[in-house]
């Protein structure tokens, strides 16, 4: 009786336990980094994968692998006949793809299994790529760090310094879904010497490709967005004025530049709804710091005058890039978002076509700058 009791115990301990059945050693697993998709001129999709190589033996400290499929999923089970040890996708870090494949289809359906596996990870980086694939695949740059890792490295650094906007699969699954705004990514192009952030791109509510932003308009972007990462840097071709003094060391047939860091950004946005018509103001007071500038002035007596040049030339180009966006029916802004909170029941009215509707939207960006500093000498 006592040995049943015992026996009884010891299974109900067992069960208790924390197990040990899904044990993967390191030396026996591959670490997936960086993914990459593209289609060829006939439609077949081209799955990438790159994985570092641990082996203190290999030549190669990293590994290449391609596999022509049908599906994003499908890919695994040719990679997984190929490979030196268990594949591990939880570490996944950039999910790349061409601009020609999401000019043909919607990204949902290439990241689907990204969702629906819980062992993948919602932090990884989606990315556009400027041509095909393949050369960047192929790419050896010999004076930076093995390419998984370098990809990862200077997408970071576009993020920190505003170079492009940043979306992991979890934030775009919100994009995709939500009806008040509409989904933006990373976009990169290579080089034969290194790799260049070009700016977002901007997609439609079916993950459809639509327009590039370069990136100073990408920092713009973000601003209106309040996602960036302060200081923002903009450089600005200034018009003439009248308290510019001569410069000595300048061509004088050269044109004027002036550098600013943005600090800080408040953002005050309203909405109206008139004749069946949406009306938004943006208000910005901008505090920046002048960084440098390529003519001379009185910058104690004329300080207001060139805060008011500023605050021209950011006012143009602020609705200019509104406007552009406009044109082809897109809101990366998330106006919607405004029209839904404060205005609902027009936008139950129009929340099923409302990239369309902001298209038609009068939209004013209205800033103001403000010069805090300007640096250490006159």
């Amino acid at each position: 009786m006592k040995k049943q009791a015992k026996f009884i115990l010891l299974c109900f301990c067992l069960l208790f336990l924390s197990g040990c059945g899904d044990r993967l050693s390191v030396e026996e697993t591959t670490l997936s980094l960086v993914y990459a998709l593209d289609i060829d001129e006939k439609g077949k999709l081209t799955v990438y994968q790159l994985n570092p190589v641990f082996n203190k033996e290999a030549k190669n400290k990293y590994e290449v692998h391609s596999a022509k499929v049908t599906t994003n999923r499908q890919a695994r089970q040719v990679f997984d006949s190929m490979m030196n040890g268990t594949i591990t996708t939880g570490k996944v870090q950039v999910i790349m793809f061409s601009e020609h494949l999401l000019r043909k289809q919607g990204i949902m359906a290439l990241i689907d299994s990204i969702y629906r596996d819980p062992k993948n990870s919602g932090n990884t980086c989606l990315v556009v790529v400027k041509g095909p694939i393949a050369p960047l695949m192929n790419s050896k740059f010999n004076d930076k760090p093995i390419l998984p890792m370098y990809i990862k490295n200077v997408i970071d650094v576009g993020r920190d310094s505003n170079q492009g906007v940043f979306v992991t699969a979890q934030h775009f699954h919100k994009l995709a879904f939500d009806k008040g705004i509409t989904p933006f990514i990373t976009e990169i192009k290579t080089g034969p010497k290194a790799l260049t952030i070009t700016g977002s791109a901007l997609l439609d509510n079916g993950g459809i490709y639509k327009l590039s932003l370069n990136r100073h308009e990408s920092a713009l972007l973000l601003m209106l967005q309040k996602s960036e990462h302060p200081p923002v840097s903009f450089t600005m071709r200034m018009p003439s004025f009248s308290f510019k003094t001569p410069n000595p060391l300048q061509n004088k047939k050269g044109t004027d530049f002036i550098s600013v860091d943005v600090y800080k950004v408040k953002r005050k946005i309203s909405v109206t709804h008139e004749h069946n018509h949406f009306s938004f103001m943006v208000q910005l007071e901008m505090n920046v710091d002048l960084t440098e500038r390529t003519f001379d002035m009185n910058l104690d007596k004329n300080k207001e005058q060139l805060e008011a040049i500023l605050t021209k030339q950011f006012t143009k180009e602020l609705n200019s890039l509104v406007r552009k966006i406009q044109k082809k029916q897109l809101d990366p802004f998330g106006f919607g978002w405004h029209v839904r909170a404060y205005l609902y029941p027009e936008w139950k009215k129009v929340e099923e076509h409302w990239p369309l509707e902001f298209s038609k939207a009068n939209v004013s960006i209205i800033p103001v700058v403000k010069i805090q500093k300007n640096g250490v000498i006159e």
